[in-house]
This record gives structure tokens, C-alpha cells and sequence, in this order.
């Protein structure tokens, strides 16, 4: 059977959801937490530096607020606990600050690690991992986030905290992981939990919370015109994309929201080189526009391309309308405990973005390439900016 975003908990400002199936390991956990902040750092690329960060360590707070609810980890002695940073995208995420925020922790320890990816004939390896600075203790519930797309810097990370507990006679007693990320997350963390559990004997649970969504990753052979394979994290759903509802619908908040490469782009540049962060939207989108140009591109076909739109039709290809209970009935296979009302809400979001008129137009050849040179305008405004 395959997976389901099950809603255990919402409030208003955050969203918890379940990711199951009838093979789940009752401790091995997966949760999707949805977050107003996460949902607009992810939706504007824009967004940089300490904005990027603080905006992060919010919806961090508030997703371990959530998840407290269900898991009761704020009962966790803040003694044992470790916050692991793989440096440096896990900066950006702000556990260390977010623990003491949504569970009052004022003893928990941090921990260091550098991981620097580089494609070597067409892998990924860790190439820079020299600063190493770690005081887990025994028996601690471990706490790690990294954006993850092909997980080689979180299987390296994991590695290291096995053979510093081994080299002490230590033992682990849970994992939480926090990510903007794939299926390659739970792959990675799922290994080490089970040599984890058969290891140490008081091992008990893992716990994994994607931020926003479980997004597909882009992989060599993917039908998208512009992507980096094993690095952008996908928002469609033919991709393997498992997106929270409320994600879903701050899609339809802007046009230029579901065209982007990726939900996150590069944590670290955005965090800490924002400049080359911007630099590196850019050169996306003019490769788009290039694209569009040669190809006399519609908006509708690369918007489907990224963010399909089918289940919102009764059929896409006739334009035979949908309905919010058709939309209700096509998502149940991927989200469960939602409100009627819910549905009508989210189809009217699209509606309002997806009106007849603006289908129509959208599906003009050559309707694309105006879109491009709007974001291209705006982004070398940003560059050029003395701000």
C-alpha cells in the first residue's frame, strides 16, 4: 500500500501529519509538519540570510511544538539530549534555539561536523570533513537536520556519531531528524535505525519530520527541461511528491510559486552566501527562458511539468471541470482526516489563481517566455540592489 499523509494534529500555526502505511514500524516514525513559516521561506527564494534563518528557527519551534503533542519529547531529561549540526546547511535550522523555545531545554549539548558533497563521475562523495567537534553523551536522544536530496551527507554524518559511540562504550537511545527532503532521508535514517536497534538494547525510537512535504527528487532521466539531478527537491506528485495540504494550497498564492527549480535551492548558499544564492536563481530561470524561446514554450505545459494539475480537472486535457468533492475523492489516496470544507477551500484557492481566462492564456505557445523575463528582471534588481 502506498503512503498516506494521516492528520493527527492542527492548530493554528501548525499542521501535523502522519506518513502511513500498513507496513509502518511503530518506532520508526515519519511525520510531514506544515508551518506558515516554513511554507514562505520555501515559497520565495527570495527570502535570504537571517530573514531565511529566523523565519526557519519559527516554523522549527512550531513543528516540535506540534510534535510534542503526539510524542511527549519535552519529557526528555534536556541533559541527554544532543543537537548534531552537519555543517553548514544544518545551521540554518536552528534546533539548538528551537528546543530551548518549544520545550524550555536548558542543558541539551551540541555537537559539529563539516560535509561538503562534490560530484565525482557522476556520484556524489563527501570531500571536506575535517571539523569535527562532538560531546554526545551516554544513552542521548540525538537531534539532526540537514536538507537532504541524495543523503550522502547524512549517511557520512551517521558514520561518524557510530564510530564516536563506539569508541566510548556509549550507547543512542532515540533519533529525531529534521528536513527539507526525500525519500532518501527516511532510507538513510531507517539503515541506521535498524543497526542502531539491533546495536544498543535500549535504543527505542526514531522520528522523522519533513518540513512541508516528502518532495521528489530529480534524478538523471527525469522529464523536466531544466534540473540538477540528485539536488532539486520536486513538488510534482508524479515525481513521488507527498505535499501537506496546507503546502498545497500556499501554492496557488502566486503563479511564480509552482515554476520554481526547487522548493528549497541551496540551504547553505541561501543562509550564508545569499548573493551566489540569487546568482544561482537566475542562471535557472535564463536557462528557462532560453528554453522557452526554442521551444515556443507554453505556461501551462512547464507549470504541469513541475506542479501538475489534474486532479483539480475532471479531465486536464478536455478542461472538463473539477469539483472540490472530485478533488476530494482523487486525493484520498494521499491524504486522510481532512474536512470537507477543507476541499471547497483549496479549490477555490485554485480557481482563483486557475481562472478560464487565464488557462486559456497559459496555454498560448510561447506564453512561458514572458514569465521568465519578469522573474529574470526582478532577480537582477535584486543583485544590483545596494541594499
Amino acid at each position: 500500500m502506498s503512503d498516506k499523509l494521516v492528520r493527527r494534529f492542527r492548530d493554528e500555526a501548525v499542521a501535523v501529519y502522519a506518513i502511513e502505511n500498513q507496513t509502518a514500524q511503530p518506532d520508526f516514525k515519519r511525520y510531514v509538519v506544515s508551518t506558515r513559516d516554513t511554507r514562505d521561506l520555501m515559497n520565495h527564494p527570495e527570502i535570504i540570510n537571517c530573514d531565511f534563518t529566523n523565519l526557519m528557527r519559527n516554523g522549527v519551534t512550531n513543528a516540535l511544538k506540534g510534535i510534542n503533542v503526539l510524542e511527549r519529547l519535552s519529557c526528555i531529561n534536556s541533559k541527554s539530549v544532543n543537537v548534531y549540526h552537519i555543517l553548514r546547511g544544518g545551521l540554518n535550522f536552528q534546533v539548538r534555539d528551537a528546543l530551548r523555545k518549544a520545550y524550555g531545554y536548558k542543558w541539551h549539548s551540541s555537537s559539529y561536523i563539516s560535509s561538503q558533497r562534490i560530484l565525482k563521475k557522476g556520484r556524489f562523495e563527501i570531500t571536506e570533513d575535517q571539523y569535527r567537534k562532538f560531546i554526545i553523551p551516554n544513552d542521548a536522544t540525538l537531534y539532526t537536520a540537514d536538507i537532504v536530496a541524495s543523503g550522502v551527507s547524512l549517511n557520512h554524518g551517521f558514520e561518524y556519531i557510530d564510530s564516536y559511540l563506539e569508541s566510548r562504550g556509549f550507547e543512542l537511545k532515540n533519533m529525531i531528524f529534521i528536513t527539507i527532503g526525500c525519500i532518501e532521508a527516511e532510507r538513510v535514517l531507517r539503515k541506521w535505525h535498524d543497526m542502531f536497534k539491533e546495536k544498543y538494547s535500549g535504543f527505542n525510537n526514531s522520528i522523522l519530520i519533513y518540513l512541508e512535504g516528502r518532495f521528489g527528487l530529480a534524478v538523471k532521466g527525469t522529464p523536466l527541461r531544466n534540473y540538477l539531478y540528485d539536488t532539486d527537491l520536486l513538488k510534482n506528485y508524479r515525481l513521488g511528491a507527498l505535499l501537506s495540504p496546507e503546502y498545497e494550497y500556499s501554492q496557488f498564492e502566486k503563479m511564480i510559486i509552482g515554476l520554481e527549480a526547487c522548493s528549497i535551492y541551496d540551504g547553505g548558499k541561501k543562509g550564508f552566501e545569499p548573493v551566489n544564492h540569487i546568482k544561482d536563481v537566475l542562471e535557472f530561470w535564463e536557462k528557462q527562458l532560453a528554453t522557452a524561446e526554442t521551444e515556443d514554450l507554453s505556461l501551462w505545459d512547464e507549470y504541469n511539468s513541475r506542479f501538475p494539475l489534474d486532479m483539480y480537472f475532471a479531465d486536464i486535457g478536455e478542461q472538463g471541470k473539477g469539483s472540490p468533492g472530485l478533488l476530494q475523492e482523487k486525493k484520498s489516496s494521499y491524504w486522510q482526516g481532512l474536512r470537507e470544507s477543507e476541499y471547497g477551500k483549496l479549490y477555490k484557492k485554485f480557481e482563483w489563481l486557475w481562472s478560464d481566462q487565464r488557462v486559456e492564456a497559459a496555454r498560448m505557445p510561447g506564453s512561458f517566455a514572458q514569465v521568465c523575463e519578469k522573474k529574470i528582471k526582478y532577480l537582477k534588481s535584486l543583485i544590483e540592489s545596494e541594499a
